[in-house]
């Protein structure tokens, strides 16, 4: 299932960020849901927002090859920040709540899925649907996938009308259709390469409800937006040292000349039965949206003219590396060992990030931990 988050406050596009991080742990492709239940938290602090999200989400197998998945998620969000409608060093708390729901068949060669998710808070709500398939081949050591959708967000301002299309209904509304295409190709039984596509067209408003540039007001983006990416993975396993080798690779490009670059190497590692390491790098750097410049510096860099204008950190340069470490334990070792035998079936995990950032959000600390119980 692919998620589709579209925020327009400064304190939601971190709230992304921590999601993002939870998502990039997960394969490009679509696996069968096998029946277990997750719980899973993350903390994420920098130097003016704290993010709480806990998750839980339930995969049951269903006759016929079916199988159900839904989640739920929670983002606690407290920040001060002008640019969230609050005046400044005010402290405040905002809910963002996920629900998702996806369905899966499976059978012989094939596999596909439907999905549905809602997101809301206080000035904002998103709908979103989508599908999946995926097919292999080549005696099961190839699979080509293929994934589509749409959401559907809408955004309103506190104390103010908003400057935007829809601004009749008092609703800033922003309409997102995507699809990607993926081929996965085991090379030996060690050895797994893997490339994709996506792209999305975004139409409708896409800048911040309240962040503003001095003498111009509310900032103006463009309402449209194509976005292309491109990825490449590949992954090697050393039976003998019990170590696994993956590289991940991103290029990002969109319609308003933002270039972006992402590469990630991760190594696994086997330290005894029950008890794994991973240890990843990540490196992004991108370009800035061609209508972006800085008027902190610069303060008449926007003329009186100007057509867009924005505040937005995200649409500068941005270069950002994130050093990270999990540990994942096998909890089999607790079987027999009264009350905590109950957990001794799953797997609980750990994970300590530390992202660096030239923006002025600042540099940020990442904590995430998970339970995974097979029923």
């Amino acid at each position: 299932m692919r998620l589709q988050l579209n925020v327009h406050r400064s304190s939601g596009a971190r709230a992304v960020l921590v999601a993002a991080v939870l998502v990039a742990t997960m394969p490009l492709s679509a696996v069968r849901a096998d029946d277990h239940v997750t719980v899973r938290g993350a903390y994420y602090r920098e130097a003016s927002t704290r993010v709480i999200q806990p998750v839980v989400e339930i995969s049951k197998d269903l006759p016929r090859g079916f199988d159900i998945t839904a989640h739920y998620l929670l983002d606690a969000i407290t920040s001060a920040s002008v640019a969230a409608g609050t005046s400044a060093d005010t402290i405040f708390t905002e809910m963002r709540n996920e629900v998702g729901l996806a369905l899966g068949k499976s059978w012989d060669r094939w596999r596909a899925t439907m999905a549905y998710q809602y997101s809301a808070e206080s000035d904002y709500w998103s709908h979103g649907v989508s599908g999946s398939a995926a097919y292999r081949f080549w005696g099961d050591s190839a699979t080509l996938a293929a994934s589509g959708g749409a959401a559907f967000d809408g955004a309103w301002p506190r104390a103010r009308t908003p400057d935007c299309p829809t601004a009749a209904e008092l609703i800033c509304k922003l309409r997102t259709y995507f699809g990607s295409l993926s081929y996965t190709q085991v090379a030996t039984p060690t050895l797994l390469f893997q490339v994709g596509v996506e792209g999305a067209y975004l139409d409708g408003f896409q800048a911040s409800l309240y962040r503003a540039v001095p003498n111009l007001g509310y900032e103006k983006v463009p309402l449209k937006r194509w976005r292309g990416v491109i990825t490449a993975r590949t992954a090697y396993y050393i039976p003998s040292s019990r170590t696994g080798l993956q590289l991940h690779y991103r290029f990002y490009r969109d319609e308003w000349e933002l270039t972006g670059h992402m590469i990630e190497p991760r190594v696994y590692q086997g330290l005894t039965r029950d008890l794994e390491l991973r240890a990843s790098y990540r490196y992004y750097t991108q370009t800035s949206a061609y209508f972006w410049c800085d008027w902190m510096a610069r303060p008449d860099c926007y003329g009186p003219s100007a057509q867009f204008y924005t505040g937005d950190p995200k649409l500068q340069p941005v270069h950002t590396s994130m050093p990270e470490l999990k540990l994942t334990w096998d909890a089999f070792r607790w079987r027999g060992v009264p009350f905590f035998g109950w957990f001794s079936e799953g797997a609980f995990e750990i994970s300590y990030a530390y992202l660096i950032q030239n923006t002025s959000f600042g540099n940020a600390h990442l904590i995430q931990m998970g339970y995974t119980l097979p029923y």
